[in-house]
């Protein structure tokens, strides 16, 4: 577009008191108009670039602000870019270069996730693909547990020759069907493949050998046509029963967009430029998908191939490769640098230099991208980076320990050393080294579900929830009776098994089985099956224990044994009264609820009860996401979550004063001032290839059918005319499947060294477990040591056998609950005793010069105590749920604690397709929060008791169109803001649906699908969410709330709700501290009593 003034990068960055950019941003924000690609290092800036980059389009009128479509993807990613592009956009207004008058620009950019802009799409075309609009999105674990009842219900005979079970088989049809939402080629297609293939297993031998590898092939890839019936069966029954899941959304669009090329217009004519981050993590069918609607138009796609590595979830690094050929069809794409590190120092870089290097050199010689080394920023640090190579994995746990421990407690001039992260290749011993880091009492905790599930208060939950379920769960048993809540010992836990034996052999009278009965009872079963320690507890538990037998225990095991069966007796009555109050029920039974909190080692004790919320969190997500829930699906899906690696991005922010452990494939995206990373041998970083199968693999879709099938490796068994021919290219093919999985490895090492700003630990260990050789140092380790980044490492272990002493240990048990904290406790418990008894004011007397400051914290103490516990309050109250905290508090803070899960009621997925449908009305899609949120987090109504009566979505469009707002454009939509409560420490979230502007006022309306408040009661509850709205808008506008209408549409009975009144800033205030304050006062009174 042509513009009277012409602003350069340069001298936008001057107006808005920013950085001056590099030359390499320069030419990134000022890039042509056409497909551009940027290949942008870790670190280097690129969202700030691209923010620069809508700046540079918006000053210069080469697109509107609603013309822009940034995708991205995970929620915290768009929710950042989003944040900084409205920044400057605003700071652009308030220079005057964007006029905030002109209509043209009142419509926000869309910034969204990858996944909620096909989800979009799809709604708004599903018709064309034989869809309904308002398909319900299926979680993961229902996807599953909908495959495994497909697998029952249609089970075929020709399954039994798998020799898989039922889960096993769910697991890869749920695969498959995921491969299939990508398929090129059609389903006759690849079963006319299957046919083909299975004929190898004809070919004469050609060999001395037999080659039974031959016939394992053709046994594995002839059994996909039985899968795949089942794939095809559970896409009919999501189908029949509206159901979609990520991977659909994505091929769905897909379709809609090849049925129809009004589609891919209409999406072209919205967005006028497009910037796709994270461009490397995409797939296959979201390439297609994004080519599709942009090929030749203004995309900018930004990533790096060196940071590609969830290839195990469809993501291909070939797709930055193949850039140019997919979107630069007609007009030439031009590729850019960003090389410039403005995260780490110069020492990290190096090393990640040094890994790196064999990809660049990969990249070049094939021709496909220039991919610069990274350079440090001007006055960058020296950083550090130091290695350990000790004898043992139990040296190696404690120098990370002690490292972390050094720069936790570190100061770097003069402020705290900051945030610290370990990261793994894989899960496994992330246990260990949380151990090795509570042992010296460093704060910590591991992230992702898989770790959260493996946190040991969670494993003592979930052992409690197996004993409730299963008599057969003796070793969760054993975990729980031996801990620190029963410490029952070894000979009374023996003596246990002895009664499990009694009772194995006699009937329910309680009187033995006959000789003959009881010799067939031993031909029929194993030795141990039958016999339950859980049962003999809850014998036990009924003081029925024959007197001889019972006498086998000490006294004190054989109250403690009692006081637990009579504890799990009662756990297991409360099963039928919803899961969630069973897990809390658990939780308060085993104490853990006191134990994190006393736990220094869990971190503050703000914090320290984090992990039991999340799981109840999780478990409330899996019961809203479940059609049947039971207590043994939920272990089930518990089972499977542990078997699952976690490999997906955490969105966990790094956390001062504190050790994150997670994988490295969690890490991407975050940073930390310290990293160490662990286990840096072979076959552990780098991994050990799996399989070297490929796709000859049970349940997989050949290379053939994959989008990206010529960037994978080939089995060329279509020329083999002998059975030793095909051998030989199937050694070929796990070669070449080798290299590539290296080459995956190598660029996990280097997101793994980039994640550090500042210090970088490397560490490895000959010896580990009961290993009976050595393991050599990670290849890693080596090139870095060649290139001089590290000291040479030792040549090889001083000792030719483990010198890890798998003899007998001696060990106190049950162990100490307290462990290396018992003297510290011990000390702190005196210094109670000495004390107790004595009131507030003489304790104050004998502190000196710290009276006066302990005095002021008391009363800080006083201010802020409730007897509702206030710190349980969340920091975010969402405006809808703000007059529920302040007409009922206590009742809000049990929901909080314990929430009821939600049905996904008919008239709540209406109410929320109507607002969505509305936000497109408006022309623009926003910031898709009803697809990624949390249920939580969503602001949409729950239906009344006539919620069954409403009326559709049909008419509830209709009576909008009819309303005076339906021709008039507003000037905010779907907009979030943040305002703080006074200073409770509390922020309120607001989001508003619409704002309009009416002369020299503002208009704020919530539309409401649900019914209208008939009380005077109902209308003061109502006003409390308008008058946080207008409260919220006045910040974020910096006007006179008085200048600010608010009114509440209840579009489905064609109702306007405008209170006469609306709370100022000062009463809402009041009626919060009054609800949380009467409380306190009661509470201080208590404080007056003797310590």
């Amino acid at each position: 577009m042509s513009t009277e003034e012409t602003y350069s990068a340069e001298m936008l960055a001057g107006l808005l008191g920013l950085p001056q950019p590099t030359t390499q941003q320069v030419e990134v924000i000022e890039a042509p108009m056409a497909p551009v690609l940027v290949v942008a290092g870790a670190g280097s800036g690129k969202t700030e670039t691209m923010a620069s980059r809508v700046v540079w389009l918006l000053a210069n009128r080469h697109v509107s602000v609603d013309g822009i479509l940034g995708l991205t993807f995970t929620r915290k990613a768009a929710g950042e870019l989003a944040a900084r592009i409205g920044k400057r956009i605003a700071a652009l207004q308030d220079i005057g270069i964007l006029d905030p008058a002109a209509d043209a620009l009142f419509d926000r950019p869309e910034v969204s996730t990858y996944n909620a802009y096909a989800n979009a799409l799809f709604r708004d075309n599903a018709l064309l693909v034989g869809r309904e609009p308002e398909s319900v999105l299926l979680s993961e674990a229902s996807a599953w547990r909908l495959a495994r009842r497909v697998v029952v219900r249609h089970g075929d005979e020709r399954l039994a020759t798998l020799g898989k079970s039922v889960d096993q088989v769910a697991e890869l049809v749920l695969s498959l069907s995921h491969e299939l939402a990508e398929i090129d080629g059609t389903t006759e297609e690849l079963l006319g493949f299957v046919e083909r293939f299975v004929g190898i297993g004809e070919l004469p031998d050609g060999g001395r050998g037999a080659y039974a590898q031959i016939d394992q092939a053709v046994e594995v890839v002839g059994a996909l046509p039985v899968l795949l019936d089942l794939a095809h069966r559970y896409a009919d029954e999501k189908r029949r029963q509206g159901l979609v899941e990520f991977s659909d959304q994505v091929a769905l669009a897909l379709a809609a967009c090849e049925r129809s090329p009004k589609v891919a217009a209409v999406a072209r004519d919205r967005a006028g430029v497009v910037l796709l981050d994270e461009y490397q993590d995409t797939s296959v069918v979201q390439t297609r998908l994004l080519s599709t609607l942009f090929a030749d138009h203004p995309v900018m796609a930004v990533g790096d191939p060196h940071q590609s590595i969830y290839g195990w979830r469809g993501a291909s690094a070939a797709n930055l490769a193949r850039f140019s050929r997919d979107f630069g069809r007609e007009v030439a794409a031009t590729q850019f640098n960003l090389s410039t590190s403005w995260r780490n120092d110069r020492t990290v870089l190096e090393a990640a230099n040094v890994l790196v290097r064999p990809l660049q050199q990969q990249a070049q010689t094939a021709g496909k991208l220039r991919v610069l080394d990274l350079e440090p920023k001007p006055g960058a640090g020296a950083g550090s980076l130091a290695v350990e190579f000790p004898e043992t994995g139990a040296e190696e746990i404690r120098v990370v320990a002690e490292w972390c421990a050094d720069r936790l407690l570190a100061e770097r001039g003069g402020d705290p050393a900051g945030s610290a992260a370990i990261l793994f290749r894989a899960r496994r011993p992330m246990q260990e080294f949380a151990d090795g880091l509570a042992a010296l009492g460093v704060p910590h905790h591991i992230l992702g579900l898989g770790g959260l599930l493996s946190s040991p208060e969670i494993v003592d939950v979930t052992a409690a929830l197996r004993v409730i379920h299963d008599p057969g769960a003796g070793s969760s048993l054993i975990r729980l009776l031996s801990g620190p809540r029963w410490r029952i010992g070894v000979h009374d836990l023996g003596h246990l098994v002895e009664v499990a034996r009694y009772l194995q052999a006699i009937d329910w009278k309680t009187k033995r089985y006959d000789a003959e009965l009881a010799a067939r009872l031993r031909e029929s079963v194993a030795d141990d099956d039958g016999r339950s320690i859980i049962d003999a507890l809850d014998f036990i538990a009924a003081d029925r224990v024959p007197a001889g037998l019972a006498a086998g225990f000490t006294d004190e095991a054989r109250s403690r044994l009692r006081e637990a069966g009579l504890v799990f007796a009662s756990l297991r009555r409360r099963a039928g009264s919803g899961l969630p109050d069973l897990v809390r029920a658990v939780e308060r039974e085993l104490r853990l609820d006191i134990e994190v909190v006393a736990n220094e080692s869990t971190g503050s004790a703000a914090r320290a009860p984090a992990r039991l919320q999340a799981f109840h969190d999780e478990v409330i997500s899996f019961i809203q996401a479940e059609e049947q829930v039971t207590l043994g699906s939920l272990l089930a899906w518990i089972d499977r979550s542990l078997a699952r690696d976690d490999l997906g991005p955490a969105s966990d922010a790094p956390d001062q004063g504190a050790v994150q452990l997670l994988t490295i494939h969690g890490s991407k995206g975050l940073e930390w001032d310290h990293v160490a990373i662990p286990r840096l041998v072979v076959d552990e970083l780098p991994a050990k290839p799996k399989d070297g199968k490929g796709w000859v693999r049970l349940g997989t879709l050949p290379y053939d059918f994959r989008g990206d099938a010529a960037e994978l490796p080939e089995f060329a068994w279509r020329t083999a005319e002998t059975r030793k021919e095909v051998v030989d290219a199937q050694l070929a093919f796990s070669e070449a499947l080798g290299e590539r999985a290296l080459d995956e490895e190598r660029r996990l090492a280097y997101v793994a060294v980039t994640r550090a700003k500042h210090d970088l630990l490397l560490t490895g260990s000959f010896w580990s477990g009961d290993r009976k050789r050595p393991r050599a140092a990670s290849t890693y380790l080596l090139e870095l040591a060649s290139a001089g980044a590290i000291a040479p490492l030792p040549a090889a272990s001083a000792f030719e056998e483990n010198p890890v002493d798998s003899g007998a240990a001696v060990l106190d048990w049950p162990l100490d609950p307290l462990g290396a904290r018992r003297s510290v406790v011990e000390r702190a418990a005196a210094e109670v005793d000495q004390r107790r008894g004595r009131s507030e004011s003489e304790l104050l007397a004998t502190l000196g010069p710290l009276e006066n400051e302990l005095t002021l914290l008391l009363e800080e103490r006083r201010r802020a105590a409730t007897t509702t516990a206030r710190g349980e309050l969340p920091v975010r109250i969402p405006a809808s749920k703000f007059k529920e905290f302040v007409t009922e508090p206590e009742a809000a803070l049990e929901r909080l604690r314990r929430p009821v899960p939600q049905r996904p009621y008919r008239q709540t997925r209406l109410g929320t397709r109507f607002h969505s449908w509305v936000e497109a009305h408006y022309g623009r899609f926003g910031l898709q929060e009803l697809v990624d949120a949390l249920p939580e987090e969503l602001d949409v109504e729950r239906p009344g008791p006539d919620a069954s009566e409403g009326i559709g979505f049909d008419e509830l469009t209709e009576r909008f169109l009819a309303s005076e707002w339906a021709d008039v454009r507003p000037i905010e939509v779907e907009t979030e803001i943040h305002v703080p409560l006074g200073d409770t420490g509390r922020v309120v979230v607001c989001k508003l649906d619409a704002v309009f502007e009416r002369g020299d006022r503002f208009e704020i309306v919530d539309w409401k699908t649900g019914a209208v408040p008939t009380t005077p009661e109902d209308v003061r509850n109502a006003s409390f969410q308008l008058a946080l709205y207008r409260l919220a808008y006045a910040h974020h506008r910096e006007v006179d709330p008085e200048r600010i209408d608010a009114v509440l549409y209840y579009v489905s009975h064609d109702v306007q709700l405008r209170p006469e009144r609306l709370y100022s800033e000062e009463e809402l205030l009041s009626e919060w501290e009054r609800s949380f304050g009467e409380a306190a006062e009661s509470q201080s009174s208590n404080d007056e009593v003797s310590i």
